[in-house]
């Protein structure tokens, strides 16, 4: 695993893929964290009965939050997380509990120096091919994102 510092996002500088981890910051407070996408299953099954639409997936987003601040960190992956298709078009998270997730959650609090997973499930049509995974701390107010591309 790589570490890549991109002050305003993977776009201003090397292109960050599965595995790395960007430094970013909280919008408001300016709290630095780490967030590495560790794994994008596509597809992704549901735990219960419930199943993707006609012609749509499930896609689960894995990524570990490292707090490296001196202060709490809390955040929700179902409000910075999103997809960018092929197509252009943005997926936003679907809420749904996957299997690939196990008992991880979309929301965490983090005490300074310690970790969590966070997995973000997405429905996305099937004849879309996925070519980014966003995270936008503080639900897109924080001027840093990170950006991940999808071979």
């Amino acid at each position: 695993m790589s570490v890549i510092n991109h002050p305003t996002g993977a776009g201003s500088g090397s292109t960050a893929h599965v595995g790395d981890t960007l430094q970013l910051q909280t919008a408001a407070s300016g709290k630095h964290f780490d967030v590495t996408l560790t794994q994008l299953v596509d597809p992704a099954q549901t735990t219960g009965r419930s199943s993707a639409q006609s012609g749509k997936r499930f896609i689960a987003a894995l990524f570990r939050i490292d707090n490296t601040s001196d202060q709490t960190l809390s955040g929700d992956g179902n409000q910075d997380a999103n997809l960018v298709g092929s197509n252009g078009q943005i997926y936003l998270p679907d809420h749904q509990t996957l299997s690939q997730c196990g008992s991880d959650t979309t929301q965490y609090q983090l005490s300074s120096g310690h970790s969590s997973t966070s997995c973000v499930a997405f429905q996305v049509s099937t004849s879309v091919h996925i070519d980014k995974v966003q995270y936008y701390p503080g639900a897109g107010s924080a001027k840093a994102y990170g950006e991940w591309l999808v071979p």
